[in-house]
């Protein structure tokens, strides 16, 4: 008797439904295989594409999603608006969730799951290739999988998106929260000041929110490993690097590997 293998699953979506972390990096220009396998290898779960402060070419974009896929990851992509065009095509490019980016309102949140759900759970339209692995075996089966593994996550990163973060939480089918603790300073007139006690307690606010209904979420600070026992005890999910990039990350290494040198 053989198992029907899944045609599409989400790694990462997996582990956070069964209430165990994860760990993402972001990447902003490098969308190269070297990227996606070194990540894969030291042990992260999500790799994120950013799209709201980079232009890449879609052709390069689909390579790197795909390849994420076939090295074990969760590829997920950032769009600046929950537009149709910037959502659908992410998805149907390979990404197996999207972080929605300022994310301020209800409305937002609503038209973030239509475009990223078959119907009847959204309206997302249909178009088998590197989304569904090159295969058109069983096209109901792939509409109900890919509902089911799509990872819909709003990062909130203003003070609109800390009010109406509750009601955001309450649209069916958002999977996780994640911030913009620069952009959220700045919106609170804090330029620069990402751990200043307002813009944490904002963040706390709202992971109060998320830890109650059972939403994954990651902490106000990226923290150290006793920090990531605490948060974790607590109920936070989501961790690793995606408040930074993976030049900043490199610039870290170079001057830890030239400081003997000065």
């Amino acid at each position: 008797m053989t198992t029907e293998q899944p045609i599409i699953t989400n790694p990462a979506r997996e582990k956070l439904k069964r209430g165990e972390a994860v760990t993402g990096l972001a990447v902003f220009e490098s969308l190269r295989p070297s990227i996606y396998k070194i990540v894969a290898q030291v042990g992260y779960d999500i790799v994120l594409v950013d799209t709201e402060h980079v232009i890449h070419n879609f052709d390069t974009l689909t390579d790197f999603l795909v390849g994420s896929r076939d090295n074990g990851l969760t590829p997920i992509v950032s769009v600046v608006a929950p537009d149709r065009a910037l959502v659908s095509r992410a998805l149907d490019a390979g990404a197996l969730g999207i972080v929605l980016s300022h994310a301020d309102t209800p409305d937002q949140a609503t038209d973030l799951v239509r475009w990223m759900k078959y119907p009847p759970a959204g309206e997302r339209g249909l178009a088998p290739g590197a989304n569904a692995g090159y295969t058109t075996e069983d096209v109901s089966r792939y509409c109900r999988e890919a509902n089911n593994s799509s990872l819909v996550i709003l990062k909130i990163e203003s003070r609109m998106g800390i009010e109406n973060a509750e009601a955001m939480m309450s649209i069916d089918g958002v999977d996780g929260i994640v911030f913009g603790p620069g952009d959220l300073a700045a919106d609170m007139g804090l330029h620069g000041q990402w751990e200043h006690p307002e813009v944490l307690a904002a963040m706390e606010s709202v992971i109060e929110v998320a830890l109650a209904r059972g939403i994954a979420v990651e902490p106000p600070i990226m923290p150290d490993s006793e920090g990531y026992r605490r948060e974790l005890q607590r109920g936070c999910l989501i961790f690793g690097a995606m408040r930074t990039s993976e030049y900043a990350l490199f610039r870290e290494a170079a001057l830890n590997a030239i400081a003997p040198y000065l």
